[in-house]
């Protein structure tokens, strides 16, 4: 559709988007999918949204992706935001966090305050087009910045190819329209509409000829541009490439040469390349340029480009093959030369260097090199097309293999890895290499998958010949793995090589390592004291070599085993000063690893709301982080048992429904966790005896091994959980076996007070074991002894507890108990969490809502409070909920008329 001429046959769709903006004018975001194939006038509309925006005062944000970027991280997303006149981000900055290596979480959360802040001054409409061809990073952006930006005035609109596209455009629409997206779907104009369109762009009624062939491209807006183009020059309809044709063959040599070459690089003009390419000065370009303008326009940053994408196609296929290739390759040697980043040269070189070309060959290397971090998927691919390119050979094969593995794991992309992996031990490739790659792949999947990292691990550490240094980083890792999966006598083994390796090695983050994980062991054999002395020892080792040089954390293991003792508090002041530390230092993957331990401290500690948006928060970090079984154990688990306590059945069966797969989990510490909360859903679920039975029974076994037998990290509570559910089941056997494990753990750490409140409880002794719960800041497991008591005051107490933390599901059933003995307590819901109104916010939702409210961002919100920001939009989304709101327009108005918030 060109822009002097009215939109045809899309009256509903501009409606829809014209709501759409009013609504953002009010506070409202929104997302809204435009699809269609390509020619069917999807920028046309993106070009109209814009304009009506603007005279509604919004701000408009252009993203245009090119498919020669695709290789770019955040290419898409940066040009659109850095360019234009009013640039929402800052270019220094940027500069900044692309030197990052954690830059993948880092830059995303720097685009959503920036994205934030502009919607704070003013409403914000963010248009993507060409969204099938956006570079890895901008397709994460869109996935996921809509979502975490839903409170804010920010409308987006995304074009794309329907269902043409790579996986990654594919699955962007998918999460897109789960989370609720709105959708317009441009088909062919109605005939009547093509018609109209047709008289237009001729000035007069078409003649029925005309019309035939304007029906025959399936009435589609671009091709009818085209096609009433060349009967208006010609006197008769023509197709789109005969009509590329037959304009290039009126062009003088100059102009055609130009358009050519600039159709085989990229969507946006390079004059200096073009000029260099074909041996003029960029100046003698000026004349060519001119002569093309029908060819070409410019985009909002003011840069040359191709009309369209089916023009620059059309023009593409006049070059022959060989010729584009060679002129890639060569546009490749001269970006070496002028220093371009590799990922740029790379997009050359990919289809154009010819086998054993070792210059290209290196040069897709450092490409990969530098994706890595930011863009996995992208930087696998192009590590592989590297490994296309060596000879059979070459010695450089093992290393390339070994690179591609490694990225295929990070991209998540396991089963490619692993077929990768197998041909580099076909190719006979040396002990040295090979450990290296199981290494790094150990290393990431430790994150996911406790259980092949100790694979990779295994297979590793008994090639032969490897230095001291391999060797003691290998068995560091699989202990740390082994006592994740379950399989203490083998990690015994291990951590007493690796520390023998590690003191020939001189390797202290090894040694802390192995330290850590023999704690881990001294714990669950029931040695409480050796575990503690053993984990300081760690820490100290920790402090020396610098948080950056382990691979796991010995001060987090620590700060469990204060909040395993029946102390939260002291565990979330070692969690809070590792989020600080994290935010300081910008390291996204141990900020999740703080907040996934957080969650469930702040469980332990009551406080069941913050819990739950600790828990979210580390769900939604999966995005750029990945999910894996720590993540499970820790945030799932406890957005599972949340849900319980608040009586929301349906969320904690969908939350069980993702546990299926922890059930279903080679290492047995996963699956007890994931059985033990699948139990916990069935018996509030109806509590089938044979289905809470058949999730028991392995943890039932369990009791007195040494591995935790409902999971981990280990509650003491839990057990006396367990016991009293098997009493209900009628399994004294169950209940004995736990019973004793309880006694021998607490009389072998007599200092350990909290152990000895969980024998006086299961043995009875309740007067007891209140007195000494009453000394932790424990409040549900003192709760739950007050409820065995019985007594009314007991239960009236109970209540209150259950009220104040916001279990409501634990309350009713208390007060149910309470009626059966005459009295009845009214909800104290009017001032507890979970409530609604302002009386209803925890004080960490009230906060971060105050917060908000005065215009600070999430960001902001975050670094101020210690948390994540993804936990701080969990905390405003429960806001706004309680409190009956859509935006931060609203949230603030509201504060404005309540002096006390």
């Amino acid at each position: 559709m060109e822009k002097d001429t009215p939109v045809r046959g899309r009256d509903r769709e501009l409606a829809a988007l014209h709501h759409t903006l009013d609504r953002v004018v009010a506070g409202q975001g929104s997302v809204t999918l435009v699809t269609g194939p390509a020619g069917s006038g999807k920028s046309r509309l993106l070009r109209e949204a814009a304009l009506a925006a603007g005279l509604r005062g919004v701000r408009r944000v252009a993203i245009a992706a090119d498919p020669d970027s695709a290789l770019i991280p955040g290419d898409s997303l940066l040009r659109g935001l850095l360019g234009g006149p009013e640039p929402i981000l800052a270019s220094e900055r940027m500069r900044e966090l692309v030197a990052d290596p954690e830059r993948r979480y880092w830059v995303l959360a720097e685009v959503r305050d920036a994205i934030e802040r502009a919607a704070l001054r003013r409403p914000l409409l963010v248009t993507v087009d060409d969204l099938q061809w956006c570079d890895d990073l901008t397709l994460l952006a869109v996935r996921a910045l809509p979502e975490r930006l839903a409170a804010d005035a920010v409308m987006w609109l995304l074009a794309g190819r329907g269902a043409d596209g790579p996986p990654g455009y594919l699955s962007t629409l998918g999460r897109l329209t789960d989370g609720g997206a709105g959708t317009i779907e441009l088909d062919r104009l109605d005939d009547d509409a093509a018609a109209a369109m047709a008289a237009d762009l001729l000035g007069a009624a078409p003649s029925a000829d005309l019309l035939a062939a304007v029906h025959g491209t399936g009435n589609r807006p671009m091709l009818i541009s085209a096609l009433v183009r060349g009967a208006r020059e010609d006197g008769s309809p023509v197709r789109l490439r005969q009509l590329i044709r037959r304009q290039l063959s009126r062009l003088g040599a100059d102009a055609r040469t130009m358009l050519e070459v600039a159709s085989v690089l990229s969507r946006r003009l390079s004059l200096p390349l073009i000029a260099e390419l074909t041996h003029r000065s960029p100046a003698a370009l000026l004349g060519p340029v001119r002569e093309a303008h029908d060819f070409l326009s410019e985009d909002d940053d003011g840069h040359l480009v191709f009309q369209h994408d089916l023009i620059r196609e059309a023009v593409r296929a006049t070059v022959p093959g060989a010729v584009a290739r060679t002129l890639r390759r060569e546009a490749a040697r001269i970006a070496v030369r002028e220093n371009a980043p590799a990922v740029e040269v790379a997009a050359l070189l990919a289809d154009s260097a010819e086998p054993g070309d070792e210059e290209a060959i290196a040069a897709l290397r450092r490409a990969a090199g530098e994706l890595a971090s930011v863009a996995p998927s992208s930087a696998a691919d192009v590590s592989r097309r590297a490994l296309e390119l060596t000879p059979a050979g070459s010695p450089l094969r093992g290393e390339i293999i070994a690179d591609s593995v490694r990225l295929l794991w990070l991209a998540g992309r396991a089963h490619e890895a692993t077929r990768l992996a197998h041909s580099l031990l076909s190719t006979g490739a040396g002990p040295a290499a090979e450990a290296v790659v199981r290494l790094a792949i150990a290393a990431v999947s430790s994150q996911y998958s406790f259980v092949e990292a100790v694979r990779q691990c295994e297979r590793a550490a008994a090639l032969p010949g490897l230095p001291d240094t391999t060797r003691a980083s290998l068995l560091a890792l699989e202990g740390v793995n082994l006592t994740m999966v379950g399989d203490p006598p083998r990690a015994d083994a291990v951590l007493a090589e690796g520390l023998d390796a590690a003191a020939r090695a001189g390797d202290d983050a090894a040694r802390a390592i192995c330290l850590a994980s023999q704690s881990v062991l001294a714990l669950n054999d029931q040695n409480w004291t050796t575990a503690r002395d053993l984990a300081d020892e760690a820490v100290a080792i920790s402090a020396r070599v610098g948080a950056a040089a382990a691979l796991w954390g010995s001060t987090q293991w620590r700060g469990w085993l204060d909040g395993i003792a029946g102390r939260p508090d002291l565990a979330l002041e070692h969690a809070d000063q590792g989020m600080r530390a994290a935010q300081r230092d910008g390291q996204a993957w141990l900020l999740r690893q703080w907040s996934m331990d957080r969650c469930k401290l702040l469980y332990d500690a009551g406080r069941l709301e913050d819990a739950r948006a600790e828990a979210e928060g580390v769900r939604a970090m999966s995005d750029e982080l990945g999910a894996g079984n720590y993540a499970d154990c820790t945030a799932l688990v406890t957005v599972g048992r949340v849900a319980l306590h608040a009586g929301d059945l349906a969320a904690a069966r969908r939350y069980d429904a993702e546990a299926a797969r922890m059930r279903a989990d080679e290492a047995p510490i996963v699956r007890h966790a994931g059985l033990w909360l699948g139990a916990l859903v069935a018996l509030a679920d109806g509590g089938d005896p044979a289905r809470v039975r058949e999730l028991l029974s392995e943890a039932a076994a369990s009791f007195g091994d040494r591995i935790p037998a409902l999971g981990t990290p280990l509650d003491p509570a839990d057990d006396v959980l367990f016991v009293r559910i098997a009493r209900d089941l009628g399994e004294p056997e169950w209940a004995a076996r736990a019973t004793e494990t309880i006694r021998r753990r607490a009389a072998a750490n007599p200092s350990f007070r909290f152990l000895a409140a969980t024998v006086a409880h299961v043995e009875g002794r309740l007067t007891e074991a209140v007195a000494i719960y009453r000394e932790f800041p424990r409040p549900l497991p003192l709760a739950v002894a007050l409820e065995d008591v019985g007594t009314v005051e007991a239960l009236d107490e109970a209540c209150l507890i259950y009220d104040e933390v916001g279990a409501t599901r634990d309350s009713s059933r208390v007060r149910g108990a309470l009626r059966k003995r005459g009295v009845r307590r009214r909800p104290r819901t009017a001032a507890a969490p979970g409530g609604d109104g302002w009386a209803g916010l925890t004080p960490t939702e009230r906060e971060v809502a105050r917060r908000v409210a005065e215009g600070a961002t999430n960001r902001q919100v975050a670094t101020a409070m210690f948390l994540s920001p993804h936990t701080v939009s969990t905390h405003l989304r429960h806001a706004f909920t309680k409190l009956g709101l859509s935006s931060r327009v609203e949230l603030a108005r509201l504060a404005h008329q309540h002096s006390d918030f």
